[in-house]
């Protein structure tokens, strides 16, 4: 698949979950860091490279975003019209194909309000910044792709998250303005939830998933994998 690279490292961290303060409100509900207007810029971090958490070793992976590649997703009834608007600018799709947002459709718990519109939209990839995009209207999130120790991986507009809390995906959902999909029994007995974030959400996947595993250790992880369900 498209996106391999990251599923070996996901195979690894799943099953090793840390043992991880629990999930209440109170924990949530803490006052919002301030962080850069743009979207996907992380200005945090003053001197240090971005990073997220591996949150099942408690290690830093830090990366740099890309400007010259974009991760985005959209409604298939507007490829059409991304196309278009793309090719106004003088860019275009990477692929012919698009790839499913949501992946195969197991049994979910938790389901967000959006989870079916969700579960129609694709992703594919544009080579350009991802702040000479994101203003199409028919793009409904657009992710830096990024560079790290073993090579680059595809941006995401997904976060795995070590809950099946539906209480806590809600006040996740409302801090970080991210949309549920729901909750995944990845292995027996072995749960994890999933969220989408899209332009309006605070920050990209990469941003928001170190926050719930820095400021609430919560276990959290971009999901670069061909989709946001691992396979």
């Amino acid at each position: 698949m498209k996106r391999f690279v990251y599923l070996f490292m996901m195979a690894l961290a799943l099953p090793l979950f840390v043992a991880c303060s629990s999930d209440t409100e109170d924990e949530l509900l803490l006052p919002q860091e301030t962080t850069s207007g743009v979207k996907g810029v992380d200005t945090r971090e003053v001197g240090e490279r971005s990073y997220w958490w591996l949150w099942s070793q408690s290690e830093k992976l830090y990366f740099t975003y890309l400007d010259t590649k974009a991760f985005i997703y959209y409604h298939p009834s507007n490829r059409e019209v991304i196309v278009e608007k793309l090719a106004e600018r003088g860019l275009k799709l990477e692929d012919d194909y698009d790839y499913s947002l949501l992946g195969d459709n197991p049994v979910y718990t938790n389901k967000g309000v959006k989870f079916d519109f969700l579960n129609e939209c694709v992703w594919n990839e544009v080579s350009a910044s991802y702040k000479d995009i994101i203003d199409i209207p028919e793009i409904l999130d657009a992710c830096p792709n990024i560079r790290w120790a073993s090579g680059e991986l595809h941006g995401t507009s997904a976060i795995t998250i070590n809950t099946e809390s539906n209480e806590t995906l809600q006040i996740i959902a409302e801090e970080y303005k991210v949309h549920i999909v729901g909750t995944y029994e990845y292995y027996p007995s072995l749960f994890v939830s999933f969220v989408a974030c899209d332009k309006n959400s605070k920050g990209n996947a990469f941003e928001i998933a170190r926050d719930l595993w820095e400021k609430y250790h919560i276990g959290a992880e971009p999901e670069c994998g061909n989709s946001i369900l691992p396979h």
